[in-house]
């Protein structure tokens, strides 16, 4: 593999990582939101299936996305601009 298409590779994880930061912040912002006015909902499963992953609870989804955006922030702020 050549240098060029190393970089190449490389640059396409910033706007990955930015993405995951955006979109679980946004998500743990939601999270918060319910929380704040529907307290009641966090024990709601985040859906009607009823087998694991998909009966998570929004207050699971959220501490997930939390995670997720951390993660995010971390890589997107490692990543070196050019």
């Amino acid at each position: 593999m050549r240098w060029w298409q190393l970089a190449r590779r490389r640059m396409s994880l910033r706007p990955f990582a930015l993405t995951m930061f955006v979109f679980g912040l946004l998500v743990w912002l939601y999270t918060i939101a319910v929380q704040l006015t529907h307290p009641m909902w966090l024990y709601d499963s985040a859906s009607h299936i009823q087998f694991p992953p998909f009966n998570w609870r929004l207050d699971d989804v959220g501490m997930i996305a939390f995670g997720v955006s951390a993660f995010g922030f971390f890589v997107w702020q490692l990543e070196e601009t050019d």
